[in-house]
């Protein structure tokens, strides 16, 4: 990952200005108030807000795409931000109502949990005295085959450890979240701020496990010391916010790997210009009456999560896309396939645009469910969410994929040429770039790279003037 992002990018459909909002009121109006509240990089307050609203909607619904297969709506969610870009802020703000709801549900499963304990003892004591039973009369050559039958009915009849509304993992292991996901609620979401924890501990270590359940798989999980398990129909969402050297420092040591895996192609990603130094403080009376209405609906949706407790099989909601939506989807499909090819817009990035549909797919019945909308997915609906995520690809590019540092440098030694060139003449020596222009570009064999560069690019031309050698616009 480059630290020198390159802003100007290759293609010229590309921009940096983040999706509109407005076709979805509800989440619009609590992004809006947040960055006029908070101050921090509008993408990286909807990235939050985002991963609360798949943690909350994942498990009650799916989505059918266009071609007929019916997938899960989980997200893998990854933004790139420093310290002071107030990350932990932007994740607190929509987090809370879930860490307050499952507090909530935690404290009043207490009584259930000191019940089954009790019962768990009794259990205990009677099965070990049944045990003795069939081991005296085996030792005294007596028939012990009612006590044995005794051991089998007592074992139907121990108690079930009662299910928890455990829905957020924020510091565990892969072995904790998928053993959560087996014995609590079958939908979760695997969160942090501070991302270099996650990145450098071991909640990612299981790779294909992680890919299958993204994907609506089985996971099957086997242990050497205990009994092995199913997870079925679970869901999972993962929403990382890391600093730019922490997630250096993973790819240095495990981004291929993850990368060859197919992780990181499923991600949507931000990597958001900075705010810091524009955060000015406004003489105006803060609200949070936008974000309120956010968290009353997350709420309703948080207490229809509660029924998951007691299936034996989630039993979802299969949203579906308008015949108009359906017909867009097919085309960003089409499209996406082809920009695969060499030149094309995700070329190099294979392994991302093959997943890249299905996230649309998801962000879009995610959105539909969260605002309450009645029947399909509308056109307007998914035309955001194909914008956002062909946005997410160019971040996804950026962060992934960074050009040569020779274009780079001619990226930004044509910043600094252009100017000079059209204020002093249309010509300048090379020393004189060397002496005066960009700091980078003072080392000769740099500078050159830049300059062949931009002279492949048909941007400048040669020529020496006695014996100094001379860069003009090529006209």
């Amino acid at each position: 990952m480059s630290t020198d992002r390159y802003r100007e990018r290759v293609l010229p459909e590309i921009g940096d200005h983040f999706p509109s909002l407005g076709c979805l009121p509800i989440l619009r109006a609590a992004v809006d108030e947040a960055e006029n509240n908070i101050q921090a990089p509008r993408p990286l307050i909807f990235f939050g807000a985002l991963a609360a609203i798949a943690v909350g909607v994942q498990g009650l619904c799916d989505v059918r795409k266009p071609i007929g297969q019916c997938v899960p709506i989980s997200l893998m969610l990854l933004s790139i931000a420093d310290s002071g870009e107030r990350k932990s802020t932007a994740e607190n703000l929509f987090f809370e109502p879930i860490r307050q709801f499952q507090k909530m549900k935690g404290t009043a499963c207490q009584s259930g949990l000191k019940e089954w304990e009790s019962k768990s003892k009794i259990w205990e004591t009677k099965n070990k005295v049944i045990l003795k039973q069939i081991a005296k009369l085996t030792q005294d050559e007596r028939c012990s085959e009612e006590a044995e039958r005794r051991l089998i009915e007592h074992g139907f009849a121990r108690p079930l450890k009662p299910k928890q509304f455990k829905m957020l993992y924020e510091d565990a292991t892969s072995e904790a979240l998928f053993l959560g996901l087996f014995q609590n609620l079958p939908t979760a979401g695997l969160v942090s701020s501070e991302g270099g924890g996650v990145l450098n501990g071991r909640a990612l270590a299981d790779l294909s496990k992680h890919n299958a359940i993204w994907s609506g798989d089985s996971v099957t999980v086997d242990r050497k010391t205990s009994e092995s398990y199913e997870i079925v129909g679970g869901r999972l969402t993962i929403s990382i916010m890391s600093q730019g050297s922490a997630f250096s420092e993973y790819i240095k040591s495990a981004g291929e790997k993850s990368r060859g895996s197919g992780l990181w192609a499923r991600f949507l990603v931000c990597w958001p210009k900075s705010t810091q130094g524009t955060r000015l403080i406004k003489n105006e009376t803060v609200s949070w009456e936008h974000l309120d209405k956010f968290s009353v609906r997350l709420v309703e949706l948080l207490e229809m999560n509660t029924a998951l407790l007691e299936a034996s099989f989630p039993n979802r909601k299969t949203i579906s896309f308008s015949p108009e939506a359906s017909e867009v989807w097919l085309k960003a499909y089409n499209a996406i396939e082809s920009g695969i090819k060499t030149g094309g817009r995700f070329y190099r990035m294979g392994d991302h645009a093959s997943k890249l549909a299905d996230n649309i797919a998801r962000v879009a019945a995610l959105l539909h469910c969260f605002e309450g909308f009645e029947g399909d997915v509308s056109l307007r609906t998914l035309k955001f969410s194909v914008d956002f995520c062909l946005w997410c690809s160019d971040e996804f590019y950026d962060l992934f994929l960074p050009e040569a540092q020779e274009k780079l440098d001619a990226v930004e030694l044509r910043k600094w040429l252009w100017p000079l060139l059209s204020r002093d003449g249309s010509w300048v020596s090379k020393n004189y770039i060397r002496q005066y222009g960009p700091n980078k570009m003072r080392e000769k064999i740099r500078l050159n790279k830049a300059l062949d560069e931009l002279y492949s690019q048909g941007k400048i031309r040669f020529f020496n003037r006695g014996r100094v050698q001379c860069v003009e616009l090529e006209m």
